[in-house]
């Protein structure tokens, strides 16, 4: 086994591989971040017949550090489906393969990433000296038919949603941009801030998402039209992903966005084999995902434990409280 840097030649491969791996989602393929627009290289594991058993995507976020940038909510460790541990040879090689990739990660001070929630053995990790934080998100197995589906909700959350119906609240999909970004942008302004987002970036993103038919827009909307939810969502053959969700507080209809991801769980149901509301620790936001009945996914949140690290994540909570107010 050697250790490299794919050279951009080699991305197509790259991006088969991660289509496999148990690990992989469009979060890490290439063509995603290119349409982010950030820095990022491929690290491998390359077996002896020249295949790739392991990888990472090192990509830098907004603040030109080692971490997940903006929307791509899960990278981390990438394995070969065949690498995992179904005999002690396959552990073996996947420990061998992990060791290789995690020492040379140790000089990049700054890594600290979000795993994809399939990644579950991080012990190469901490014999490094890593650190690591389990997060949680809830997932709906779209595989199952939707009345056995909507039978797991909380009972609040379907009374919300036949208030929202009563309401005559209309959903609609794929909605115009200016619309959209507003909606989004008003639920930061409740929290005491813009949108984190440039509206400029955040709108190319969409239309190349939309072109390459990996996202879907949707919205609720009152019987007088004014918009007063929205989400956005990108998917790829496993799972859909909701990235983006706001509503406008002060027209809000109880159960408006609750029937509008109603909706988009039973649009992504065909496409699909997972709904995942990409996790919150926020104690509302938490709760009302969680009424939509699915299963709960553990990831981990892995770093480099250093004083570059510690400082950052302690400045990181400063800019928060101060721009959010959490």
């Amino acid at each position: 086994m050697i250790i490299k840097t794919l050279e951009k030649s080699f991305y197509s491969d790259w991006n088969s591989f991660v289509r496999k791996s148990p690990q992989g989602s469009l979060f890490s393929e290439t063509w995603y971040l290119d349409i982010l627009k950030v820095k990022y290289q491929v690290l491998c594991v390359i077996d002896e017949d020249n295949s790739i058993i392991a990888g990472i995507v090192l990509a830098k976020n907004q603040i030109n550090t080692y971490s997940n940038p903006m929307l791509d909510k899960y990278l981390g460790v990438l394995l070969k489906d065949e690498v995992l541990p179904r005999s002690q040879k396959t552990l073996s090689k996947q420990y061998k393969a992990q060791e290789l990739l995690v020492s040379d990660l140790k000089k990049y001070k700054s890594f600290d990433y979000y795993f994809h929630s399939n990644y579950t053995n991080w012990i190469p990790f901490y014999w490094k000296g890593f650190t690591q934080q389990t997060r949680y998100t809830y997932r709906i197995n779209l595989k199952e038919n939707i009345d056995d589906i909507q039978k797991k909700f909380h009972g609040n959350l379907r009374n919300d949603i036949k208030n929202a119906i009563k309401n005559d609240i209309n959903i609609i999909r794929d909605i115009d941009f200016d619309s959209f970004f507003d909606i989004i942008n008003k639920t930061f302004l409740r929290q005491g801030s813009k949108a984190p987002f440039d509206k400029l970036k955040l709108k190319s993103f969409i239309e190349k998402m939309n072109n390459k038919g990996c996202y879907n827009s949707f919205a609720a909307r009152d019987s007088k039209g004014n918009t007063i939810a929205v989400c956005g969502i990108v998917h790829d053959s496993k799972s859909s992903y909701l990235i983006l969700n706001g509503i406008d507080i002060k027209k809000h209809i109880r159960g408006a966005n609750a029937l509008m991801l109603f909706e988009s769980i039973k649009y992504y149901q065909s496409k699909c084999n997972l709904y995942d509301f990409e996790g919150s620790m926020l104690p509302g936001v938490e709760q009302f995902y969680r009424r939509f009945g699915g299963e709960l996914a553990s990831y981990y949140r892995i770093w480099s434990d250093n004083f570059f690290n510690y400082t950052k994540t302690k400045a990181k909570k400063v800019y928060k409280k101060m721009r959010y107010g959490r």
